[in-house]
């Protein structure tokens, strides 16, 4: 039975032969996606994603919006008493990884539809292994105009996603300012993917490097604030 899998004799046999280690080509490179970044514990993400820098409330705040610029971010709240912005961006581009932030021992949707193809490869090796086993291609070719192949042709529809990958980030930025002329600044992150109107993913940003830049675009605005002269 075995040498009927991988030799079927017949045209129908190695016809479904050769359209299921397509299909198991194919959705094995869906499955073989990047795991999710883990969420870190609290104080590792509160060191990660906060900052002191010198100057009062409205200068970093000022900073802190054209840093948001920088990253095509768009201001969509600016409440300057208070210390807070949130500034959104959709882009067809991954900028940040999402945290994985599903109860420990979930399945993500990438391993169960890992084993959805598992079930069907079974199923579709033991119809191969019967179609490669009914007689020699003499008979199959006098039955090709009566059947019709279980992969692909005739009036085939591929119900997969067609539409790109959307991916929203939204950024919230808390500023209070210290009594020794510097300002704290507390960053947090989130995004979503969407593909077709269906949400695929949310999560949290927790990526070192998506803050690392964020800042580095405040210390850049400061110090151009600083040094440039003003023209009177």
């Amino acid at each position: 039975m075995l040498n009927h899998i991988i030799r079927p004799r017949t045209t129908h046999g190695r016809f479904l032969y050769y359209s299921i280690l397509a299909y198991l080509i194919v959705g094995i490179s869906g499955c073989a996606n990047p795991p999710r970044r883990e969420k870190p514990p609290t104080s590792i993400a509160r060191a990660m994603e906060t900052r002191v820098f010198p100057g009062d409330l409205k200068t970093v705040l000022k900073a802190s919006i054209n840093s948001l610029q920088d990253m095509d971010y768009t201001i969509a709240v600016l409440n300057s008493d208070i210390g807070l912005i949130t500034a959104n961006r959709t882009t067809e581009h991954q900028k940040a990884s999402l945290a994985n932030e599903k109860p420990e021992g979930e399945l993500t949707d990438g391993q169960k539809a890992c084993i959805a193809l598992g079930a069907i490869a079974v199923i579709a090796i033991i119809a191969a292994a019967i179609f490669g086993d009914d007689g020699d291609d003499d008979d199959d070719r006098g039955r090709r105009g009566r059947s019709r192949p279980l992969f692909g042709g005739g009036h085939s529809r591929d119900d997969g996603p067609d539409g790109p990958r959307i991916y929203r980030y939204k950024v919230t930025i808390n500023l209070t300012e210290l009594s020794d002329g510097e300002t704290n600044v507390r960053v947090s992150a989130s995004g979503e993917v969407e593909q077709d109107g269906k949400i695929l993913s949310t999560g949290g940003v927790h990526e070192p490097e998506f803050f690392q830049k964020f800042f580095a675009g405040m210390n850049q605005g400061l110090f151009l604030d600083q040094n440039l002269p003003v023209n009177n």
